[in-house]
């Protein structure tokens, strides 16, 4: 039986300071075929908020003799959203913007043809990395096939004060990865 003890010592040795909320990167890449495309640079530091995305299992209810036996159903991944900083000259929103018209054009109704190809960067590889105090990579996340579902709306307002323009981005993925400390970022 495990001991069960109450002495704050043994907490703070089991416990060792924790993590932090606010020690993450995120990385990415626009398609490449877009007018600013390419991988995030410096914008990455713009990224005010994310989370490491959900993952849930479904269950499949089975009857047997008056009970339920839950069996592991289908895995789904749920859309993953980030905080971002507009930059002085809006480039990181316009970027969004882009991708997300490219997806299908608002006047014509079209898709590009290019976006569902993962070889041209239609469809990109994003990724999070949360770290330890010390700065090394504790726990990484790389998110496959990205692509905008929503570029949030930015709100204006003559009483606002003392606040910076942010907006959110719902990123729909098929699938995530997840890794240690030695897990590549070469996003």
């Amino acid at each position: 039986m495990a001991e069960n003890t109450t002495r704050i010592n043994d907490f703070r040795e089991k416990f060792q300071g924790g993590t932090r909320q606010n020690r993450f990167s995120v990385h990415g890449a626009f398609p490449t075929f877009m007018t600013e495309g390419g991988p995030l640079k410096d914008e990455r530091l713009l990224i005010k908020a994310a989370q490491f995305p959900p993952a849930t299992m479904g269950i499949i209810p089975v009857p047997f003799r008056g009970r339920i036996a839950k069996v592991p159903g289908d895995r789904q991944y749920l859309e993953w959203q980030i905080i971002v900083l507009d930059d002085a000259q809006g480039s990181i929103y316009r970027r969004f913007q882009e991708w997300n018209m490219l997806m299908n054009d608002p006047v014509e109704n079209t898709q590009n043809p290019q976006w569902t190809d993962t070889s041209t960067g239609g469809l990109t590889e994003w990724a999070i990395q949360h770290f330890d105090l010390g700065g090394a990579p504790l726990k990484t996340a790389i998110l496959s096939n990205c692509w905008p579902v929503e570029v949030g709306a930015i709100d204006l307002s003559y009483d606002a004060i003392d606040t910076v323009v942010e907006f959110p981005v719902t990123i729909a993925y098929d699938y995530y990865q997840t890794g240690g400390t030695s897990q590549s970022m070469t996003i």
